[in-house]
């Protein structure tokens, strides 16, 4: 779509013009190029639907993080004046009837519903006043060695199968059978954590009733598992654009029909937000719990490791996290 047909149908806020459009034009995104660049903003702003993302990437193809007036504000920050916003489809709520009368639920509360879409406005973070003062995003694996532990525990918790450290040939692999995840004890850094989100995401994909893909389901798993992967390592300032956009081109994704690649896109944001949100609540939770401690508290947990012996061993049993003496983080 041409930038000034867009403009004319953002003021007109003829939004199921807007949304037929964007339905229409998803095919761009079988480009690689594009492709990264949907992923690369779901890294930064992961809460907005696929539809958003898309729209406000037509809006501006490299659009940094967004965010409404009013959030900016409250985070304590200023738009610069004469800034222009871009457009975001808002739902609009109401309450719902059925027959004239009022739908409640269990509790007698009036049920609400999506009855439409509205534009609403966001502002990028370049158009802040203070936007050369936003912080810095931190080099989780490089700022503290023992980062790579807690993501990979953080992980390794919120998965929903068992997750195995053992010496493989391959880097890792997710078995529907088993039920389990077993990654490579050599692996580390990095590697280590990319590959783990990638087999974590499969796990989840194969539960997920809603994924279903018929003939290329596991075309289009792999293409999502790797995509969720990039999104969810990027967030934590891992980049692996190399590795994963060759991967992504050698599973067809220039060969993905329309309907598939949006169901693909709309995946890819609610897995890789789903995990986030999980992966930093549980990081949030190990640091409350350290913090929690008094030293006298301290002393007598470090009291009871040396009674018990072997106090790394017994962190990882009590985890349930690894099954093998091998495992990195013994």
């Amino acid at each position: 779509m041409e930038k000034s047909k867009l403009s004319e149908l953002i003021n007109s806020k003829d939004t199921k013009q807007l949304a037929d459009t964007l339905k229409q034009e998803v095919s761009e995104y079988r480009k690689s190029d594009l492709f990264k660049n949907y992923l690369d903003f779901l890294s930064k702003t992961y809460n907005y639907s696929s539809r958003n993302v898309r729209f406000l990437l037509k809006q501006k193809r490299d659009i940094g993080v967004v965010a409404s007036f009013t959030k900016w504000k409250a985070l304590g920050y200023n738009i610069k004046k004469g800034s222009k916003s871009y457009k975001v489809f808002m739902p609009i709520i109401a309450k719902k009837y059925a027959d004239g009368k009022p739908v409640l639920d269990d509790n007698g509360e009036h049920i609400k519903e999506v009855v439409g879409y509205k534009l609403g406005s966001v502002f990028e973070d370049s158009q802040l006043v203070e936007y050369d003062k936003l912080p810095k995003q931190i080099k989780y694996l490089e700022q503290d060695i023992d980062n790579e532990k807690k993501l990979f525990l953080a992980l390794a918790k919120v998965s929903n199968v068992p997750v195995e450290l053992k010496p493989l040939e391959h880097d890792g692999a997710y078995s529907p059978t088993n039920e389990s995840i077993t990654i490579n004890a050599k692996l580390h850094g990095s590697d280590l954590i990319h590959t783990l989100i990638h087999e974590v995401t499969h796990a989840r994909i194969h539960h997920d009733s809603n994924a279903k893909f018929g003939d290329d389901k596991y075309k289009l798993q792999e293409l999502e598992a790797e995509t969720t992967a990039y999104i969810v390592a990027k967030k934590f300032d891992i980049d692996t654009s190399d590795y994963t956009l060759g991967y992504l081109n050698s599973w067809g994704l220039d060969k993905v029909d329309e309907k598939q690649l949006t169901e693909v896109l709309e995946n890819i944001q609610k897995t890789a937000s789903g995990l986030i949100k999980e992966i930093d609540s549980a990081l949030e939770k190990k640091q409350e719990k350290v913090k929690e401690k008094t030293p006298l508290q301290e002393k007598i947990a470090s009291a009871k490791n040396r009674q018990k012996g072997n106090s790394g061993k017994k962190e990882v049993e009590n985890n349930n996290l690894f099954k093998s003496k091998n495992a990195n983080f013994q």
